[in-house]
């Protein structure tokens, strides 16, 4: 009978919402599913290329560090295009101002653009939508080891075999 009696408790602690939560990636500059304005576009395509604002919650248990990618799939690229990737984010943060950098020890890796930093949108002319995935990893690590020349496809790799969670918003931009 206690066993039951434990079974029924466990269930409704669970129902209630006291389970643990997924990280959840939140911003004000993007909303989830919808057009980033030019402020965010690369100044290449006549925008401001300031990165937006993010924050998180809901770290899963274990974290010890994140890492950002923001990657453009519908990219002709082969393995699409990155456009920010940040790792060895102190576990200890919880985001980031618009236009900021992240604090040290965190590191910014080279992207598709041949540097490291964020660079916008700046999709060709006339080729529709393309959906930019700001995406988050809790990792199990404290700093990722990467050795030097690593393409951003290979680094996304070494941070995706060491998350133990992540969180992702998805903006959109078109250049008519």
């Amino acid at each position: 009978m206690k066993k039951i009696f434990a079974a029924i408790f466990m269930g409704a602690f669970i129902m209630t919402g006291h389970a643990a939560q997924a990280l959840q990636l939140y911003s004000n500059t993007i909303q989830n599913n919808t057009f980033m304005s030019s402020e965010q576009a690369n100044n290449r395509c006549g925008g401001d290329n300031i990165s937006p604002d993010l924050r998180w919650t809901n770290a899963p248990q274990g974290t010890k560090s994140f890492a950002l990618i923001v990657h453009d799939p519908d990219s002709m690229n082969e393995y699409g295009f990155y456009h920010w990737i940040v790792t060895n984010i102190a576990a200890t943060v919880t985001g980031i101002a618009k236009g900021a950098r992240f604090p040290a020890p965190a590191r910014e890796q080279v992207t598709n653009f041949g540097m490291p930093g964020y660079n916008g949108p700046c999709p060709p002319v006339g080729h529709g939508a393309h959906h930019y995935y700001f995406t988050l990893y809790a990792l199990n690590v404290a700093s990722l080891d990467l050795a030097p020349g690593l393409a951003p496809h290979q680094i996304e790799a070494v941070v995706r075999a060491n998350s133990i969670g992540q969180a992702t918003i998805t903006g959109l931009y078109q250049r008519n």
